[in-house]
């Protein structure tokens, strides 16, 4: 998978990542990157916008 690093805010040298394969999105911590979480496009779109609200 080619991983890319989200936006941080720079406070640490781990930041997520990002992986989309098969129709599946992908995130792991770069200090931890034998742990991923995957999730659907439609799971992951929800996810985000619970973060933007402020509900996670």
């Amino acid at each position: 998978m080619k991983w890319k690093t989200l936006k941080c805010d720079n406070s640490g040298p781990n930041c997520p990542e990002i992986a989309e394969a098969d129709g599946m999105v992908y995130l792991r911590d770069s200090e931890r990157p034998e742990d991923i979480v995957s999730f659907t496009p439609e799971a992951f779109e929800t996810l985000k916008q619970k973060i933007r609200d402020g509900e996670v």
